[in-house]
């Protein structure tokens, strides 16, 4: 069950006040999409990932911790017009400008969740091209998070796969997971039905069970 509150929150960046929808509790049932977006209602509550503060333009998943970043980058055009992208959702240009202050503050990580989670509303929206070249974007983003390595590694290495694939990135995704192999067998059959995805010249989404339905288990 998903709830949803509203809260007053105080921005940390002028100190102003505003209401807005918070998320209590929420579930998921079903098959993840292949670039680890989670199914069920869980999806569907994107808009409490990240406020905008109505008065300053600061966006964040957390208005009330103050960024590490000069507030005058929130006045540049840069900030205020996202960078030369218009999108079709409100939602997707919160999401690209949480991402453009993370890039500003050098937070790698931050960057390139704030830039998937801006893919998956230009895909609701249908919002292709857009959607295109965010992924296009946020693969540099993916490559560094890929080289620090850590627990989250073989993830981000699957999550490239698709972003590759769903970008039209066929020959890329190809030559460079052709030979990769992995500790964990699902991973190697996931990494296996994007190569033929590729081959075949297939952008479209797919989910695990997609997966687990066409490619044999062994």
């Amino acid at each position: 069950m998903t709830i949803i509150r509203k809260l007053e929150i105080e921005c940390s960046v002028c100190g102003k006040k505003s209401t807005h929808p918070v998320l209590s509790s929420t579930n998921s049932f079903g098959s993840p999409d292949l670039d680890f977006r989670p199914p069920g209602m869980s999806r569907s509550t994107m808009n409490t990932w990240i406020f905008e503060c109505p008065h300053c333009g600061y966006v964040s998943s957390r208005l009330n911790e103050k960024p590490e970043i000069a507030s005058g980058f929130l006045k540049t055009d840069k900030y205020i017009n996202c960078d030369g992208f218009e999108f079709k959702k409100d939602l997707a240009e919160r999401f690209f400008k949480g991402y453009l202050i993370a890039d500003e503050e050098k937070n790698t990580k931050k960057s390139y969740f704030n830039l998937l989670y801006c893919i998956w509303v230009c895909d609701d929206a249908e919002d292709i091209e857009n959607a295109r070249k965010i992924r296009k974007l946020s693969i540099g983003y993916l490559d560094e998070l890929i080289e620090i390595g850590g627990e989250e590694k073989n993830d981000f290495v699957l999550m490239k796969a698709d972003l590759l694939r769903r970008s039209g990135e066929f020959d890329r995704l190809i030559e460079e997971y052709n030979d990769i192999i992995m500790d964990e067998q699902i991973y190697n059959i996931i990494i296996t039905f994007q190569i033929i995805k590729a081959r075949q010249r297939d952008d479209a989404c797919y989910t695990l069970d997609d997966v687990k339905k066409d490619m044999p288990q062994q």
